[in-house]
């Protein structure tokens, strides 16, 4: 029973929100508890919902951040008061902006260019080491001389920089490899810290319509992802509203 998490569909989301994030990823590097952190989003959550194998990688994660008004609201469903949307940019940016200097962090995934580019914007953030991916499926990784250069660069804190399920399941067996290692798969959070790729805009992250503005939608496209995107919310409510009315706890 993890009282840590509760139910959203068919999988769980962390009782959390920045401040507490922040404060559980710093415990667990600097203890060495180590993990991985899914940046979950309404889209995510549907996937879980199809896709076992990823449901149970879920399931078995450190965290799961509510990425996005919609799953913080779902959280409030269920009378969770504490629970706030925990965006993996925002969080990135927090802290490389505001460092501890106990923590190390090593940057994996996206261009060269754009790591470069992180270490001079965040110099005084403790990163102590980068690695631009090769475009390969998730089994072809070379994950033991990723490890190693992770392990000689004194890290406790890894940002993955690709889209989720695949960060998802990279840092899954990279942890196998460095267990006492913090592990968060943020998508597009190092674009969006440097100013290559605008965030969508606060008016739209507080309506929970912040997905719309990522990838490029015709109008069409986004009437039809808004519609598809409320009878799933008003699906999870439902179900939440049911599970207490029979009595079932939130992280059951």
């Amino acid at each position: 029973m993890d009282t840590t998490k509760y139910r959203v569909g068919k999988t769980f989301i962390s009782r959390t929100n920045p401040e507490d994030a922040i404060a559980k990823v710093t415990e667990a590097a600097l203890n060495g508890q180590g993990g991985y952190i899914c940046v979950s989003n309404m889209r995510m959550v549907q996937y879980a919902g199809d896709h076992p194998e990823y449901n149970q990688l879920m399931k078995d994660s450190f965290m799961n951040w509510p990425d996005g008004r919609p799953l913080s609201w779902c959280g409030r469903m269920w009378g969770l008061k504490e629970v706030k949307c925990t965006s993996g940019p925002s969080i990135f940016m927090k802290m490389m902006s505001n460092p501890n200097p106990q923590l190390k962090h090593f940057l994996l995934g996206d261009t060269q260019d754009v790591l470069d580019e992180i270490v001079t914007t965040y110099r005084d953030a403790g990163i102590v080491g980068t690695y631009s991916l090769p475009f390969v499926e998730v089994n072809e990784f070379d994950y033991a001389g990723i490890a190693k250069m992770v392990e000689e660069s004194g890290a406790n804190v890894i940002w993955t920089a690709m889209t989720a399920p695949k960060q998802d399941v990279f840092n899954q067996e990279l942890c196998a490899y460095l267990p006492h290692v913090v592990m968060i798969g943020v998508g597009r959070a190092f674009r969006i810290s440097i100013g290559k790729v605008k965030d969508a805009p606060e008016w739209a992250k507080k309506m929970g319509v912040g997905g719309m503005y990522i990838g490029r939608k015709s109008k069409p496209q986004l009437l039809w992802w808004y519609i598809k995107k409320t009878f799933v919310l008003l699906s999870y409510y439902c179900s939440i509203l049911w599970s207490r009315l029979v009595g079932k706890k939130y992280y059951e």
